[in-house]
């Protein structure tokens, strides 16, 4: 009996665990927002020809995850990989900033 009971006990705690959503976690929404902030920058630095476009968006990486460990690096590193895609997906493919961060799974 007691075995029965401990039995139905673990099964409804799985499937109150199922049952419940995982939160988003905070470094995912800090990259999101770094993510639009960074691409919007690229935007509006391709259509001012701002020169150095690069290099203001990696010290916005600084600016914006420098506090959280090691996100501000990975957001650089990320920004030397995929600069020029996301600048050809702002310029010649009509891409918003949210559609390029959620494209790239950070939103």
């Amino acid at each position: 009996m007691q075995r029965a009971l401990l039995a139905a006990s673990l099964c409804a705690l799985m499937i109150a665990s199922l049952a419940v959503q995982p939160a988003v976690p905070e470094t995912r929404k800090a990259f999101c927002s770094a993510c639009m902030n960074i691409v919007k920058a690229m935007e509006s630095g391709f259509e001012s020809h701002e020169p150095n476009i690069l290099q203001h968006c990696e010290n916005l990486c600084d600016d914006l995850l420098g506090h959280m460990g090691n996100l501000a690096q990975e957001c650089k590193d990320w920004i030397d990989k995929d600069f020029g895609e996301i600048m050809d997906k702002l310029t010649y493919g009509s891409w918003t900033p949210n559609a390029i961060c959620q494209d790239y799974h950070l939103c």
